[in-house]
């Protein structure tokens, strides 16, 4: 049976994404968008470090927020052509990691945006 997909460590959870971040931008054609994913796994740890009973869900919201527009980045990244260029601008990637950062985890899980989300934390964000 295969193990199940767990990450073990707040590092080994943001190095991912700053590893992908080197490999697919580099920072003369994308530093725009390397930045911000650098200043959203900055931003990711610091609400991990402040979490306390009183503002988990409000923190919670924050990460899956910066995560969604962190994987919605990515995902722009893969629609590179065979001339390796992203179609769109990073200003427009920027504005749509941002604009559909809210409704990310509902789209990936098969829901119409007008369905409304499980009772999750999965679906909280900003």
């Amino acid at each position: 049976m295969e193990e199940p997909f767990k990450i073990h460590t707040l590092q080994e959870y943001l190095n991912f994404y700053i590893e992908e971040s080197e490999r697919l931008f580099s920072k003369d054609e994308y530093g725009k968008i390397k930045e911000k994913i650098h200043r959203n796994c900055l931003e990711i740890r610091m609400a991990i470090q402040e979490i306390n009973q009183k503002n988990f869900f409000e923190q919670l919201a924050k990460i899956n927020t910066l995560e969604a527009e962190i994987l919605i980045i990515l995902e722009c990244s893969e629609l590179r052509g065979s001339d390796s260029v992203v179609p769109f601008t990073e200003a427009e990637i920027l504005q749509v990691a941002k604009e559909d950062s809210k409704t990310y985890f509902k789209e990936r899980c098969g829901l119409t945006l007008i369905a409304p989300p499980p009772h999750s934390l999965h679906f909280s964000v900003e």
